[in-house]
């Protein structure tokens, strides 16, 4: 069978910066927020005529940062510790054969040839391959079962904030980042640590959002952010 080639008909501009402390799938950390930015030739209002009728989408996009010259037939999913395997196609793993995700997100807002999407699991920059629209009718199956990750992980970690890390984070909070303390918040209690990495409280671990440095430390499950700044240039 011949290749493919397809092209990006858009790319994302989301908060998440930094691939550690990207949620595992879309939907968890509602605060989240992506715009989706069409390209030439696409970026034609028509093409979007009716899509805010919808409430949400499935988005199709390529693990950009994820691929690589070899595949492996098995992974080690997050949700079974980090250390069992199961196969790729078992999983949804984003190292994949073809770095390809899919991703249900909800419609906020459409301006113009841009998409703005909540609740998403885009990395800034991803390129996207397709848009089309979620049918609860076809898309929604109660019954169907989803074996290792049959429901919802629930957030694990309280998550707190040093003295003063607040009201800088109020200062850094803008237009253009909303609701920021509610997804750094959102965003630890998944804890974003490897599955198979148990306690390390002397650790400062490190993630950018919206281009802002985060840094926190862990205790069992509690989450303690002691800094947010500006990335040095």
């Amino acid at each position: 069978m011949d290749g493919f080639e397809f092209s990006a008909i858009g790319q994302m501009r989301s908060c998440y910066t930094d691939k550690f402390g990207i949620p595992r799938q879309p939907g968890l950390v509602k605060s989240a927020t992506a715009t989706l930015e069409l390209l030439p030739p696409y970026n034609q209002p028509e093409a979007l005529r009716g899509i805010e009728e919808f409430s949400h989408l499935w988005i199709v996009f390529v693990f950009h940062r994820s691929a690589r010259d070899q595949w492996k037939a098995t992974v080690r999913p997050p949700r079974l510790g980090g250390n069992e395997r199961v196969g790729v196609f078992a999983s949804r793993s984003n190292f994949r054969p073809n770095p390809i995700g899919l991703s249900v997100v909800e419609l906020l807002k459409v301006e113009g040839t841009q998409l703005l999407l909540g609740g998403g699991d885009f990395l800034d920059g991803t390129p996207v391959l397709d848009i089309k629209p979620y049918l609860p009718y076809s898309d929604s199956l109660p019954d169907a079962r989803g074996a290792f990750a049959n429901a919802a992980p629930d957030p694990v970690n309280t998550v707190g904030f040093a003295a003063g890390i607040e009201a800088r984070i109020a200062q850094l909070e803008s237009a253009k980042r909303p609701a920021l303390r509610q997804l750094i918040a959102d965003m630890l209690s998944y804890n974003p640590r490897p599955a198979y990495r148990t306690d390390d409280p002397g650790r400062v671990f490190g993630t950018t959002v919206f281009g802002l440095d985060v840094k926190w430390t862990q205790s069992g499950n509690h989450v303690t952010v002691v800094a947010v700044e500006r990335q040095e240039r």
